[in-house]
């Protein structure tokens, strides 16, 4: 199946949202999404392996300000744009921009936060979607516990409790495990386009 055109250039890419500017329109989700951000901090080896990255030159996510994926996992992927040394960063509304949304589907789905990545040609480098995949097994395992076994009349609470274990999951880990995973997963995408050799 070929790929397809991702219709995106400098004028449409200028139109997007710095990653400040999208914290600062956010409203009632920003304080949750600037929290993540001060925890989901880079290691000092992954701030150096990033920081080697020169060939990338841009940086689309794709977001909306409701969805718990992207307040959890959109600070993480910003810290690694920010650890690249020529990388800008755009935040574009996914509701707003469904062509572009639709060439990176999960599955199908229009999931995000999508990040791509893409030299100073507009040449895609890679593409990371929604979640690591350690991330939604371990949601599963929560909503089995939570959401799944709740009767109806419950189901709020449920959901309330569901949401709050997740959360945990990403931020009280020692080493922050989910958002090491997304990271590890970004790294492999970047790798293996670019060919670049992990150090170990």
């Amino acid at each position: 199946m070929a790929q397809l055109k991702i219709p995106l250039d400098a004028q449409r890419f200028a139109t997007g949202l710095t990653w400040k500017d999208y914290l600062a329109q956010m409203g009632d989700t920003r304080a949750r999404t600037e929290d993540n951000y001060q925890k989901a901090l880079l290691t000092e080896e992954e701030r150096q392996f990033f920081g080697g990255l020169g060939q990338v030159r841009y940086a689309l996510m794709l977001a909306e300000n409701w969805c718990g994926d992207v307040h959890r996992n959109s600070p993480v992927l910003a810290r690694i744009c920010e650890a690249m040394p020529s990388c800008d960063l755009r935040v574009l509304f996914r509701d707003q921009n469904l062509d572009l949304t639709d060439c990176f589907l999960n599955n199908g789905y229009r999931s995000i936060p999508i990040m791509v990545f893409f030299d100073r040609d507009w040449n895609e480098i890679g593409r990371w979607i929604e979640r690591a995949s350690a991330a939604t097994q371990r949601m599963l395992a929560i909503r089995a516990k939570t959401v799944d076994v709740a009767p109806p009349d419950q189901q709020e609470a449920a959901m309330t409790e569901f949401r709050k274990q997740f959360l945990a999951a990403h931020d009280t880990a020692p080493d922050k495990s989910l958002w090491r995973d997304a990271v590890k997963e970004v790294r492999q995408v970047l790798e293996q386009r670019l060919g670049v050799a992990a150090k170990k």
